[in-house]
């Protein structure tokens, strides 16, 4: 039996993800701690009730508790703080997307997984969405993606995405002129990829076609059919590497880079390398993104 922390119930997430957990017979929800910053006290006793689990006023008292943890708080500014003890400790953690706002943040958190030789999972789900995902049973030579809303908070859909599929890492990001918001991201194996991030919130989807052996289309839209298709098996892959079946450390690590990288094109204007010295200065600030948050998606 895995018993799981969770840290964090502000977005849909921590009960979508516990009610998929919840028919499990070798996982469990164990602990319980919210901040309080968007869900009332009230909201945390019954979610607490619901899965039987016990809740925590400190965060970091139930390291010892369980065998690993989700952090699902929606401020990535709080990521660090909140499972740093958690890797140190040995603990399989999962951070939810986006990963940081900082290089030095994703930074902090990869030493502290090193450290405690814990396993690290987490970002975006959308990738391992089986119609995502099959995409990179030919590895694609071009990708081209489109997606909708911020280019961080959710642009971490198709960062992470394009990441996956080239399963190498990242080596340029360059903001293209318009129209709309673009980026080419080179990758190590010589592969590129094109994402366009303001693509039409009417209709909230999300598309790639790839370019290789083949070319392939997919489009993932937000629908509750959908949206259990990438839990499903994101939480199948967290749960293999809470029983120490693989270890994505450097998939997560490498793609919140990118993600800060993506950020930093857009703000200068100019091509960014791993090694550029704006990248160690960027720092995407939280406060503006939480003063509008709903916890829906």
């Amino acid at each position: 039996m895995i018993e799981l922390g969770v840290l964090g119930l502000d977005t849909s997430h921590p009960e979508t993800f516990a009610s998929i957990l919840d028919g499990r017979a070798d996982v469990s929800i164990a602990a319980v701690w919210d901040g309080g910053d968007v869900r009332e006290r009230e909201y945390t006793r019954e979610f607490c009730e619901r899965y039987d689990a016990n809740r925590y006023d400190d965060p970091h008292a139930m390291v010892d508790d369980v065998d690993a943890a989700m952090v699902l708080t929606v401020d990535w500014n709080e990521h660090r703080r909140l499972a740093a003890p958690f890797l140190e400790a040995g603990v399989p953690t999962m951070i939810d997307k986006p990963l940081a706002g900082s290089v030095a943040d994703v930074n902090a958190i990869e030493r502290a997984a090193v450290r405690g030789g814990a396993p690290l999972f987490g970002g975006s789900s959308l990738p391992f969405h089986p119609s995502v995902s099959s995409l990179a049973d030919t590895t694609p030579e071009t990708a081209f993606s489109v997606g909708y809303g911020d280019s961080f908070y959710y642009g971490v859909h198709l960062v992470d995405s394009v990441r996956l599929l080239a399963g190498t890492d990242w080596t340029r990001v360059t903001s293209n002129d318009g129209p709309g918001r673009v980026a080419t991201i080179d990758f190590a194996d010589g592969s590129a990829a094109t994402l366009r991030f303001d693509g039409p919130d009417s209709d909230g989807t999300f598309g790639f076609l790839t370019v290789g052996e083949r070319t392939r289309t997919v489009q993932v839209g937000n629908s509750s059919d959908e949206l259990e298709r990438m839990y499903e098996p994101f939480l199948d892959e967290f749960l293999a590497a809470a029983r120490g079946e693989r270890d994505d450390r450097n998939r997560v690590v490498d793609s919140g880079t990118l993600l800060v990288g993506v950020q930093t094109a857009f703000d200068t204007g100019e091509p960014v390398t791993p090694d550029a010295g704006p990248l160690e200065r960027t720092e995407i600030d939280s406060e503006s993104f939480l003063a509008s948050y709903e916890p829906y998606y």
